[in-house]
């Protein structure tokens, strides 16, 4: 009994991996938050009839109901549910996987997209102003006994694809250029700018989804082609900051704090197997990488991040069993997300160079060589396909070839312009 207590207390008095320190003052060292706060906007995107000081106004109501909410019982829904209108979304995902097809799609039934965006104007309004904004942390906490804290429906970002693609085909290039890259803009905020990952790959999604479109519209249009304002400011090389999961990743680990603060609400001997501090410690490499000066680099160089490996039992886990358990088991690969990440970045390139080359006196093959290194990188060179239709770089995040997503980012190459 001597030797087994003392190994326990040795264990529990085992240094903490410095590593694992170093990723606990990653995680903790957010900076200020400086800027507006797109928060309200995004909590109440699906209402209509609310301006600026009613959204701020609901987002406040449901904070203070969440956190004086009973304990397990906390409200999740907005009161916005009962007092504004929701449009009805019937078209956000008719219109192609990631944009893939979408204009090809709203051109073979136009009669039936239409009726369906009938009403939604003011909604994608609300998409576009999402890209005013600096920041969109929601106020909500997790709370021991509420481990899930409320969260928009984001489906609402996803319709202006379909009604943009409409715009073009009703014949108003303008305005589906115009909503385009507006909505770009929005997806770019999101995926660095969000306190969680649902907001980052939704903002992914959003964002490959409308360089696609633009793509195929550009396609359409002269080569020099004449492009709003918002079209610049959409296809500039997306920076470090904007690509990172960092923020989005810090949200997480503060979600995941939460469920292992419910752990050691055991029984009396809890203590012996369970160690709170020491378990966060082991879970915060999960996270930290994405914040880390590696990644950081690998994001400007667009290679593939590299997330720590698994962490095997170590003699500390002797009096933290349990912990060491709960750090295993949710040490789940969070690598496909920051792909998806870069795989936006690369699909913006991809539509520069596709514009850049369509304006070239040579043709497309002996103008690529010259192409700019701002629409390229030194992992992904645009290459053009064996017919020479597509423009083309390696995708990163898995393909799904039954949805529709090849293993290939691609932009159309016309032959000529029409």
């Amino acid at each position: 009994m001597l030797l087994a207590a003392g190994t326990w207390l040795a264990a529990r008095l085992w240094p903490v991996p410095q590593a694992h320190q170093d990723a606990l003052q990653l995680l903790r060292a957010a900076p200020p938050v400086e800027g507006r706060s797109g928060a309200a906007a995004v909590w109440t995107l699906g209402f209509d009839g609310m301006d600026a000081a009613a959204r701020e106004q609901v987002l406040a109501e449901d904070l203070t109901r969440w956190q004086q909410g009973a304990p397990g019982r906390r409200p999740q829904a907005s009161v916005a549910e009962e007092r504004f209108p929701r449009p009805a979304i019937t078209a956000a995902f008719g219109c192609g996987q990631r944009g893939i097809g979408c204009l090809a799609a709203v051109r073979a039934d136009p009669a039936a997209f239409a009726a369906a965006h009938v009403g939604h104007e003011a909604l994608h309004m609300r998409v576009a102003e999402l890209s005013q904004f600096d920041h969109y942390a929601l106020p909500f906490r997790a709370y021991d006994t509420d481990l899930m804290t409320p969260l928009p429906s984001m489906q609402p970002l996803l319709d202006t694809l379909s009604a943009n693609a409409l715009a073009h085909v009703q014949g108003d290039t303008p305005r589906a250029l115009q909503g385009t890259c507006a909505d770009i803009l929005t997806g770019r905020r999101l995926v660095g700018r969000g306190d969680n990952l649902l907001f980052s790959m939704i903002g992914a999604a959003l964002l490959e989804g409308q360089a696609h479109l633009l793509a195929d519209l550009l396609a359409e249009l002269p080569a020099d082609a004449a492009l709003p304002p918002v079209c610049t400011a959409a296809l500039q090389p997306m920076t470090v900051p904007e690509q990172s999961l960092c923020t989005a990743m810090r949200g997480e680990f503060a979600m995941g704090q939460a469920a292992l603060r419910t752990s050691e609400q055991g029984s009396e001997l809890q203590p012996l197997v369970f160690n709170l501090a020491r378990t966060e410690a082991r879970f915060a490499p999960h996270y930290a990488w994405a914040c880390d000066a590696a990644a950081m680099q690998a994001l400007a160089d667009d290679r593939p991040l590299r997330e720590p490996a698994p962490q095997p039992a170590g003699f500390d886990c002797v009096a933290n069993a349990l912990g060491c358990r709960l750090a295993a088991i949710g040490a789940m690969t969070m690598r496909p997300y920051a792909d998806r990440a870069q795989d936006s970045a690369a699909m913006l390139r991809l539509v520069a160079a596709q514009r850049w080359l369509r304006q070239q006196a040579d043709p497309p093959a002996q103008a690529l060589p010259r192409l700019p290194a701002s629409m390229r990188s030194s992992a992904r060179t645009p290459v053009l396909s064996p017919d020479g239709r597509w423009l083309q770089i390696p995708r990163r995040a898995t393909a799904r070839p039954d949805e529709g997503i090849t293993a290939m980012l691609q932009v159309p190459m016309p032959a000529t312009a029409p």
